[in-house]
């Protein structure tokens, strides 16, 4: 799996309107006007919590899920018992509301991994404390220096 998750005390409730034009100012012309084909933006199962994002976009091309949901990861994923650090788990658990993006299909690993950072960089709220990686099940403190390196696609 490629993606991406952030833990948070507080949760991003997003529309697909409010999505999209976070989207837009991340990819200027892209996402707005809302379109139906190409690069667009649908409601996914859970509203205004499941959106599926299809980008067209060159270098950041793919089929994506992001969710934003107002409860604990660890409901969800087994991550915390993952991970070494005491303090860093503490932290985790801790957290109410997470965020994710996941890549659902495209061939380009490293495009989506540039979609995936760059959104998950300007969408996180500012109290975002861990970043986990759910396939690998690898936690990292979200500081400053790792909201930049997402948003610069260099995080994998």
């Amino acid at each position: 799996m490629i993606g991406w998750v952030v833990l948070s005390e507080s949760w991003i409730e997003l529309t697909e309107e409010t999505l999209r034009a976070q989207l837009d100012r991340l990819y200027p012309g892209e996402f707005l006007p809302a379109r139906e084909s190409g690069t667009f933006v649908v409601t996914g199962a859970v509203e205004d919590v499941q959106f599926l994002i299809n980008s067209g976009i060159a270098s950041a091309t793919g089929l994506f899920m992001l969710q934003s949901v107002p409860g604990p990861y660890t409901e969800f994923s087994p991550f915390a018992d993952h991970i070494q650090d005491s303090a860093l788990r503490r932290i985790a658990v801790a957290q109410r509301a997470w965020l994710g993006l996941e890549r659902l299909g495209g061939d380009n690993e490293d495009d989506a991994y540039r979609f995936i950072g760059k959104v998950i960089a300007a969408l996180a709220p500012d109290d975002a404390a861990v970043l986990v990686h759910p396939s690998r099940l690898t936690s990292f403190p979200f500081d400053t220096a790792l909201r930049r390196n997402l948003a610069n696609g260099d995080m994998r």
